[in-house]
């Protein structure tokens, strides 16, 4: 059997069937005017790259806001960034968040060079900031060319902040977070209820007005990335408990009364999700940047939850990665866990396809979620799009070269876990 004409058959295939985007953050492209212009330096550097270039020794001062700022204002100071970030790039090379994003420069682009800190760079800026200018227009027709069904937009509670270019759009659908809830943030609670909130009654009022309000305006779903902020291990704890806390105020109370407290409001915002119908995406394993506590990401800390309320479908982001066996696993032993390799592709190629070729062994095909992109810029997410195609032409051909099943039940799989799985659990058909 030639693998590599099976993998290109399967790789070909792809091409035809209906994906979902499970996870995205683009907004600022689509707004007329986009909210910046883009270079390659900020191309480059505005994405999970700057970790890894954190990580490798530049300042983070290098990314602060008014680094940028002539982006926004019309100047030219793209020679300046490039000088800064060039001694860099070179010890990034080799990592996967720079190798990924030559496939938007490539594609998208026309750059036909090996490394972009080699030869002739300033043309390909130049050609990526003009492209940013034309905002929504550009934006849009990168959407067109990955070509996917649906994308599922994380982009913050969307009726404060509309973004026009998007809606009326049926490739998009809203998440929305209820995290300001789990964690007391008065200040966008009060927001959202329209006025002061000055009773406990009031606080869980407006909590269910949030969820009615987002049904009525088009959320498909809730998102949680509080692993970024406290363990994912939310005791059990009572609304009265809860209460008795936030009515001490949440500034005054202890380390441990403000965990109990938020531990009762997620387990509110579960039962929620399951009497909305709403599937809950939690992020779980590797946080974004640099300097955060990765062991309070583990998956396996969402067992109770799992166990409390079968009712609620639950999203398990990032593949849990570096747990993945353990995001695997849940998804197999629970009838309402599903796993998500959305980011994963581009977090470690290597390990989303050591992740992929065991949950397709052990993990119900209607279970899997293959793919996300989880960018701010849309560019990347066709990058990673192309990148994880390729990924899962891989793992699948070699399951059928090694006799592990046929070509159409690869083929199968693979419409279940782009696209079909998505377009059914979030209620598109």
């Amino acid at each position: 059997m030639d693998i590599n004409a099976l993998q290109s058959g399967i790789r070909t295939a792809l091409e035809d069937m209906r994906w979902v985007d499970h996870h995205d953050h683009v907004g600022g492209q689509f707004r007329d005017p986009p909210a910046t212009e883009m270079d390659l330096p900020y191309f480059l550097t505005h994405t999970y790259l700057n970790g890894d270039l954190i990580s490798a020794g530049i300042s983070p001062e290098f990314f602060a806001e008014a680094k940028w700022a002539y982006l926004k204002e019309g100047r030219d100071e793209t020679d300046t960034r490039w000088e800064e970030l060039l001694p860099y790039l070179d010890h990034v090379h080799s990592a996967i968040y720079y190798r990924y994003l030559l496939i938007a420069l490539r594609d998208l682009y026309g750059w036909e060079g090996e490394e972009v800190d080699e030869g002739e760079w300033r043309a390909l800026s130049d050609r990526i900031r003009e492209a940013s200018r034309r905002g929504p227009a550009w934006a849009l027709s990168v959407v067109d060319r990955m070509g996917v069904k649906k994308i599922l937009l994380d982009a913050g509670w969307w009726s404060l902040d509309p973004i026009p270019a998007l809606h009326g759009d049926p490739r998009f659908a809203q998440i929305v977070r209820m995290d300001p809830f789990i964690m007391g943030e008065m200040e966008f609670v009060e927001k959202l209820a329209g006025g002061p909130v000055h009773s406990w009654g009031r606080y869980v009022q407006a909590l269910d007005e949030a969820f009615e309000r987002a049904v009525q305006e088009g959320a498909v779903g809730i998102k949680s990335g509080l692993a970024y902020q406290r363990s994912l291990y939310y005791e059990r704890v009572s609304l009265s408990e809860a209460e008795r806390i936030w009515t001490k105020g949440l500034a005054n109370v202890s380390a441990a009364e403000r965990k109990a407290f938020q531990d009762a409001m997620m387990h509110a915002v579960c039962e929620r999700c399951a009497r909305y119908h709403l599937p809950f995406q939690i992020h779980s394993g590797i946080q974004a940047g640099n300097f955060n506590t990765l062991a309070n990401a583990n998956p396996l800390h969402l067992t109770d939850l799992f166990q409390t309320y079968p009712d609620a479908r639950f999203d398990l982001f990032h593949g849990g990665y570096p747990f993945t066996q353990e995001a695997g696993l849940m998804a197999k032993y629970f009838p309402n866990v599903y796993v998500d390799g959305c980011w994963l592709a581009h977090i470690s190629p290597a390990a989303y396809k050591r992740a992929l070729d065991e949950w397709i062994e052990i993990v119900p095909a209607n279970k899997i979620f293959a793919w996300g992109g989880d960018h701010g810029i849309i560019d990347h997410s066709y990058a990673s799009l192309l990148l994880g195609k390729d990924l899962i032409a891989e793992v699948l051909a070699r399951k059928v070269a090694n006799g592990y099943f046929n070509e159409k039940v690869a083929l199968r799989l693979a419409e279940r876990i782009v696209g079909e799985n998505g377009l059914e659990v979030y209620g598109f058909e």
